[in-house]
């Protein structure tokens, strides 16, 4: 499915990029210790910049933040600086036309480290004129101004049938996470090998629908893989997951089911929008929630590891902007959580910061 089809049906209200909320006094309750700053987007425009994905700088205390700038048409963002984004650089990076093909609009979702020093991968999405506004995979390597190698990502259908709105969301120790439809109401996600080009469909059993938005490398073969998914008797449209992911073997395990305050009964969309590590052999997320009474938005998602290699208990810590009437969680790094939120009585669109202690 599209990237922002996930909560459409679910959240009414303003859909904001590749997420969703909802009006303000039915979000997430504050918590007081997370601190918030509205980041500077490109050019300093208001409501033009939607951060998506982050990943940090190696040997630096930079960051990677990628996003899409929303102009006449939208084009794609990388950020390279400090994560407050005072002080740093805004590069507009746009998937190159070629005979045959017009391209209309880029939008990149998940950055990081090249294989050379200064160099970055990115993924995302492009749409052409000749592609009818269905989203076509991208992955971009090279250096950070966009004139190095851009390619497309088009996984094979398992089924024969046409394949639409392919979005890769994430890439990490040489694989890339995404999403592609055959049909618009069941989404199919794939892994990327990006030296094998080769692509494998994540299948989880029972599952009608599945996201896979943010990938982290552990090491060796082995990877953790977070997103969402829909049950067939499930009761919402969908709920967060992690699974381990082996490069080897190609298989996965240690499927687990999260729902948000740990609380199936009282959630309707429960989705993981990113990962990265907690530094203590878990890993901390960033989620989009809706509940069955009208409550939603954004939350900091703790999990940590068992002896056994298992998934522990989540710890959920609410993220809601001062003020914001809409509010998503798009992206996680170290305890920090990036998004957009949109503030009342306005209908333009801001970045943020929300640092948790």
């Amino acid at each position: 499915m599209k990237r922002n089809l996930l909560l459409i049906s679910l959240v009414t209200g303003m859909v904001i990029g590749c997420n969703s909320g909802s009006s303000s006094n039915n979000n997430v309750a504050p918590v007081a210790s997370v601190q918030y700053s509205t980041l500077h987007g490109y050019n300093d425009e208001s409501g033009s910049t939607l951060v998506t994905g982050i990943r940090g700088v190696n040997g630096s205390s930079y960051v990677y933040i990628s996003g899409v700038y929303s102009g006449t048409t939208n084009s794609g963002l990388l950020y390279v600086g400090p994560i407050s984004t005072t002080g740093g650089t805004w590069h507009l990076l746009n998937y190159p036309s070629s005979a045959g093909v017009t391209v209309t609009s880029t939008s990149l979702y998940g950055p990081n480290n090249g294989n050379t020093s200064g160099t970055v991968q990115i993924v995302g999405n492009y749409t052409t004129a000749e592609s009818a506004g269905s989203a076509i995979g991208l992955l971009y390597q090279g250096a950070v101004d966009g004139s190095g190698a851009w390619s497309t990502l088009l996984p094979p259908s398992p089924d024969n049938s046409s394949v639409i709105n392919t979005i890769a969301h994430s890439t990490m120790g040489g694989l890339v996470v995404g999403n592609y439809d055959t049909r618009l109401a069941t989404g199919k996600a794939f892994i990327y090998d990006i030296t094998n080009n080769s692509y494998i469909n994540l299948v989880k059993p029972g599952a009608v629908s599945i996201t896979a938005y943010g990938i982290w490398y552990n090491g060796g073969t082995s990877y953790t893989i977070a997103g969402g998914y829909s049950d067939a008797n499930a009761r919402g449209i969908t709920t967060g997951y992690l699974v381990d992911w082996d490069s080897a073997t190609n298989t996965t395990s240690h499927w687990t089911s999260f729902n948000y305050l740990n609380e199936p009964a009282n959630s309707i969309v429960s989705h993981f929008e990113g990962i990265t590590t907690d530094g203590n052999g878990g890993y901390n997320l960033a989620a989009d929630v809706a509940l069955a009474s009208g409550v939603a938005g954004a939350a900091f998602v703790n999990v940590p590891r068992n002896a056994d290699g298992t998934f522990g208990t989540a710890s959920w810590t609410n993220i809601a902007y001062p003020g914001a009437n809409v509010i998503s969680a798009n992206t996680v790094y170290q305890n920090n959580i990036l998004g957009v939120y949109v503030p009342q009585g306005s209908t333009s669109v801001y970045p943020y910061l929300a640092t948790l202690p």
